[in-house]
């Protein structure tokens, strides 16, 4: 592709809230836009915990990269269980279903042009059906493209990121499930108060620590420590939307060591505080 043609998605770049009066193109969930350009809209979109989605189809190809909660997917690519960093993309006119789980579902959704994707993406046949990138060096990758997303890295620099992302992953072959006993290690790392502490879990393994800690993050696209962080912000989020308790209490009921440490994990994985999280009612839980 050439330079020119990649800077088709660049220009008239803007930000703004979503009017939620008018829902977009058919995103569910959208709650913020974050930014626009002439190709392509990139879009915080936020689902209730519990919420279903019957099977439904977007008129546009797209991009969704996981933030926070988890869901299940049905459609054309098969079945997909997302609770990890990982990327879905979408072509223009597939259909899909989703369950959103217990702890509601945050994505950065990036929508874009299908004439200019077909150029962007030229030869890449992989991404003329659904495909599925959940955990490994990809879903890592992904994590630290949803995450700049929400950091204030200007919106060229932000799609040309995105852009050259789908290119690199349509050549790769999606992740395979991990043993069971990474499957079990997955489940104790839902239990964000107390802990457990990363010792404990590898002799509950029979494995050593060290050995444990390569083997998740190659398998998660995460370590221990960043999963057991990310369910702690789940946890937190709820609690914020849902109740009218003390951000101090909050962070203590759900394992942070104080309320700073819970603000610098809002910050880092969702860019924004606790009391914005409160004050805007993402939406997560469900709660009015």
């Amino acid at each position: 592709m050439s330079q020119q043609g990649a800077r088709a998605i660049l220009d008239e770049t803007a930000v703004g809230p979503v009017d939620a009066s008018q829902p977009p193109s058919g995103v569910h969930g959208a709650a913020q836009e974050l930014a626009r350009g002439s190709a392509a809209v990139a879009r915080l979109t936020v689902l209730s915990a519990g919420r279903r989605l019957d099977e439904h189809i977007h008129d546009n190809p797209y991009l969704s990269l996981h933030l926070l909660g988890g869901y299940t997917e049905h459609g054309d690519g098969g079945e997909a269980a997302i609770d990890c960093p990982a990327a879905a993309f979408h072509p223009a006119g597939s259909a899909h279903a989703d369950a959103i789980g217990a702890a509601g579902l945050a994505t950065v959704v990036i929508e874009f042009d299908p004439a200019w994707l077909r150029r962007a993406v030229a030869g890449q046949p992989r991404l003329d059906r659904s495909r599925y990138w959940i955990g490994g060096r990809v879903g890592r990758r992904a994590g630290r493209l949803a995450r700049a997303w929400l950091r204030g890295a200007p919106p060229p620099a932000r799609f040309e990121a995105t852009r050259a992302f789908l290119a690199a992953a349509a050549h790769e072959t999606p992740e395979v499930g991990g043993p069971l006993w990474l499957e079990r290690l997955r489940d104790l790392t839902g239990e964000v108060s107390p802990a457990p502490r990363t010792a404990e879990l590898a002799r509950a393994m029979g494995v050593s620590g060290a050995w444990m800690a390569r083997a998740y993050r190659e398998w998660r696209g995460e370590g221990i420590g960043e999963a057991l962080r990310r369910r702690r912000v789940e946890a937190a989020a709820h609690l914020l939307e849902a109740t009218d308790r003390p951000l101090a209490q909050i962070a203590y009921e759900v394992g942070f060591c104080d309320q700073s440490h819970m603000n610098r994990a809002f910050n880092a994985l969702i860019g924004r505080t606790p009391g914005a999280v409160r004050a805007n009612r993402l939406g997560l839980s469900g709660a009015t």
